[in-house]
């Protein structure tokens, strides 16, 4: 699990500020849903550590500080924001009011939950036999390109 916290020594200045952003937005986040009157996600502070100081070193990188800032921003609202749209099909699952923070579960959870409304169990299986069939196939010509190489 160091996939975040592999690029903090490249800008430690980013990391901290990318935290802080996302976590604030977060918290904005928070009330702006309460002031809605629908659900409230509560912010959660493990990912807006490890995403939004991620998104702050990257966005440090692209565009300084306010790089670091705009993008730990949009990581703030997407961690916020995504789990509604995750809730629904959570519930299906046998674990409603149950959200994950991580942008990668909530993406693929949301993409793979709408699959399986419109298509349906077989339609999810169908779309991970493909993705693996496609894998496979280009795992086989990169390894057949390295082999030309030698």
């Amino acid at each position: 699990a160091l996939d975040c916290p592999i690029v903090f020594p490249y800008a430690q200045n980013a990391v901290l500020i990318g935290f802080f952003v996302s976590f604030i937005t977060g918290v904005i986040g928070m009330f702006i849903m309460f002031l809605i009157g629908g659900v409230v996600i509560l912010p959660g502070v493990v990912p807006h550590f490890f995403l939004g100081a991620t998104a702050g070193v990257f966005g440090n990188a692209r565009g300084g500080i306010k790089g670091a800032i705009a993008g730990s921003a949009l990581n703030g609202i997407l961690v916020t924001f995504l789990p509604l749209l995750l809730l629904p099909f959570m519930g299906d699952l046998g674990a409603a009011s149950t959200t994950f923070s991580d942008t990668d579960f909530l993406a693929v959870g949301i993409v793979v939950g709408y699959i399986a409304k419109f298509l349906g169990i077989v339609g999810v299986i169908a779309i991970i036999v493909i993705i693996g069939a496609v894998a496979v196939l280009l795992q086989q010509r990169t390894n057949k390109k390295l082999s030309e190489e030698k």
